[in-house]
């Protein structure tokens, strides 16, 4: 192989391999705050309707026989092993293979068995459908930017490479909510911030590279450089026109392209980005206003308070106080 070729290949494995580090420190902001989770066994006929739940992701986990789950008036019917996600915690259906209809997930018969574990079972005298299903709570604004990038649903079917460790997660959050032993809350949401990032690496193993979400970025040869640069420094003097130069387009021409692969203008994905992370480090740091507002690209607190309450509706003092 030449010296040009063997170059050409060192910075293709280059390039993959910050575009990899661009994603994992995205992902590593990914915080769940707690989980509530059902073993359903229901009989046909059966259907449960599942409430809306902001701020959450939910999953079902078909352990024996057959469900349909209808969402955004999709129909996905799910066989032994098949694993669901919907991450945006959207109201949804699951019914037997025979399309009962659904009923509230609150005229079921539930049994509280600990704060955050039930058991559901149906009152039907048909074929048997065993489930494990959760309801995943998170708070953290980055966390919810990443979540809310996701389709409405992530389907991960059984003889996908991604099920094994998946299933593994599932079960072993069960375990510790069943038993709610020393230290369980905190096992369980950890166990839970490693079941969402492994639902997200499934789903960006089926994108394609047309997908219109800001995860795509990351791995765009034309993006990724702006992408890093937005990430890395949130305190940089960051303008359309440097942006557009890393990515080697006119300045309309990238406006128009970062907003069909992310979804968002690139002002408005920046300023997100820089008021979500101040509103991390307001809860978890030490730091005065002043210098969490410096950190993440504002001259001066009173720009900052005006654009934090804007978008939050509460100034960034009162949110440090955890108030």
């Amino acid at each position: 192989m030449s010296e040009k070729a063997n170059n050409a290949e060192l910075e293709k494995f280059n390039l993959s391999h910050r575009q990899q580090g661009r994603t994992i420190s995205s992902l590593s902001q990914l915080s769940m705050s707690g989980v509530f989770y059902t073993h359903s066994t229901m009989r046909q006929p059966w259907g449960v309707t599942m409430p809306a739940i902001p701020l959450s992701t939910m999953f079902h986990l078909i352990l024996d026989g057959e469900a349909i789950v209808s969402i955004s008036d999709k129909r996905i019917t799910l066989g032994a092993g098949d694993f669901i996600l919907m991450p945006r915690g959207k109201g949804h259906d699951i019914v037997d293979i025979n399309n009962t209809p659904a009923s509230g997930l609150f005229e079921q018969n539930i049994e509280q068995v600990t704060e955050h574990y039930e058991k559901l079972t149906s009152k039907g005298k048909g074929p048997i459908t065993t489930a494990l299903c959760g309801t995943v709570l998170f708070e953290n604004e980055i966390t919810a930017s990443i979540i809310n990038s996701m389709p409405d649903y992530v389907l991960i079917p059984a003889n996908s490479e991604a099920h094994q460790p998946i299933a593994s997660i599932v079960k072993a959050i069960q375990l510790e909510t069943e038993s709610e032993g020393y230290g369980a809350g905190l096992i369980v949401a950890k166990l839970a911030d490693v079941l969402i990032l492994q639902c997200i690496r499934a789903w960006v193993s089926q994108l394609s590279g047309d997908n219109p979400n800001w995860l795509m970025a990351h791995t765009d040869k034309r993006l990724s450089p702006v992408m890093e640069l937005i990430h890395t420094d949130p305190a940089a003097n960051i303008n359309i026109a440097v942006l557009a130069g890393l990515a080697r387009m006119s300045r309309t021409t990238f406006i128009d392209y970062f907003k069909k692969v992310v979804g968002q203008t690139p002002k408005k994905y920046i300023t997100d980005w820089r008021l979500a992370l101040a509103k991390t480090r307001l809860i978890g740091s030490s730091d005065n206003v002043l210098n969490i507002a410096l950190e993440v690209g504002y001259q001066s607190e009173a720009s900052f308070s005006r654009a934090y309450k804007a978008k939050f509706g509460v100034p960034p003092s009162q949110t440090k106080r955890g108030e």
